[in-house]
């Protein structure tokens, strides 16, 4: 549960709908960060095309990579995402 107003996606309408639509598309599902920024639907979408852009299957450093950086940097932070 998060502190941040959000808009729920099943109660989101207009630009929110549509924001929530764009991000299944580009990613399957929708994250908890993409969500957080929900009161905004345009930097909810501009925020998962620029993670899409970092992350896409296009990326260099491929998803074991990937996956190990986000995995020690959460560590370092200490957090449990």
């Amino acid at each position: 549960m998060t502190w941040i107003k959000t808009v729920p996606e099943a109660e989101a309408t207009d630009d929110a709908a549509e924001a929530y639509t764009t991000i299944r598309k580009l990613n399957g599902s929708v994250s908890n960060i993409a969500a957080a920024a929900s009161i905004n639907p345009r930097v909810m979408v501009a925020l998962a095309e620029l993670l899409q852009a970092l992350r896409g299957p296009h990326c260099a450093l491929g998803k074991r990579r990937q996956e190990m950086i986000a995995v020690l940097t959460s560590a370092l932070h200490r957090c449990a995402y």
